[in-house]
């Protein structure tokens, strides 16, 4: 099976467990270490998680294990140290944000998240219970259908015989709506509920970008990054173009 991410593993873990999330216990710092830890069993960046009981969780530090100077990332021949701790340990009893630590008021989205999906989630089961209540008419519905079914004899006057079919085709147009509008009902639930979800869940996805570290590749704005990568293949092609220059003029084997 193909391993999880680190923060789509935080998702699953705290989505499952509320009570390690919000409710019980405080998630209070992640540290994350840098590319290479687990080399070469696997690339997968890892994330390390402190919980304690002191109760609910209201903010989340993060602090980002630099790489040491010059390297890319760990390997099994140069594995991380000890000392490559030194930084987070220094700043461990003395929190402040800076380039590698910054920290997230996870209270306040919860309670944002919380308050914006409360209405969808209200709706949603609304929706479920006019559903059930279709589907409990419905089978009621067909009760009374197959009871005037056994009712009717063969030998009952024809008057009294074609009351008691239109009474059944009434019947049976009843519970053809009711099913329609259950089903309809069930829809709405279900769309409901996943918008509730989208608004409520997002929140523990704890894979919180460093607001400080602006330079980052992933924080330029999407025209820099086209401007960089435009300027990145020109260069390339110019690059091709001396390479190509030089094995023009160069003399071949036949002329030598």
């Amino acid at each position: 099976r193909q391993a999880k991410k680190p923060d789509e593993l935080e998702v699953s873990i705290l989505q499952k467990s509320p009570a390690l999330s919000r409710l019980e216990y405080n998630l209070h710092t992640i540290v994350r270490l840098p590319n290479g830890v687990f080399a070469p069993y696997t690339s997968i960046p890892t994330n390390l998680l402190f919980f304690d009981a002191s109760g609910a969780t209201e903010e989340i530090w993060y602090y980002e294990v630099p790489l040491p100077e010059g390297r890319k990332s760990f390997s099994k021949t140069k594995p991380m140290q000890e000392s490559d701790f030194d930084g987070c340990f220094a700043w461990w009893n003395d929190r402040t944000e800076n380039t590698q630590a910054w920290k997230y008021d996870f209270k306040a989205a919860y309670d944002k998240a919380k308050s914006e999906a409360q209405p969808h989630w209200d709706a949603a089961r609304t929706a479920e219970a006019n559903a059930n209540r279709n589907a409990k008419r419905v089978k009621e519905l067909e009760t009374q259908i197959q009871n005037i079914n056994a009712s009717l004899l063969d030998f009952s006057p024809a008057k009294q015989q074609a009351k008691v079919k239109q009474q059944i085709q009434d019947l049976k147009e009843e519970q053809k709506r009711t099913l329609a509008e259950e089903r309809q009902e069930r829809e709405i639930a279900k769309q409901e509920q996943t918008k509730r979800d989208s608004l409520y869940w997002c929140i523990y996805n704890l894979d919180q970008k460093n607001p400080i570290a602006q330079n980052d590749f992933e924080h330029l704005p999407p025209e820099q990054l086209v401007a960089d990568i435009w300027r990145k293949e020109q260069r390339i092609l110019e690059i091709l173009g001396e390479i190509k220059d030089v094995l023009q003029t160069k003399p071949s084997k036949e002329n030598l």
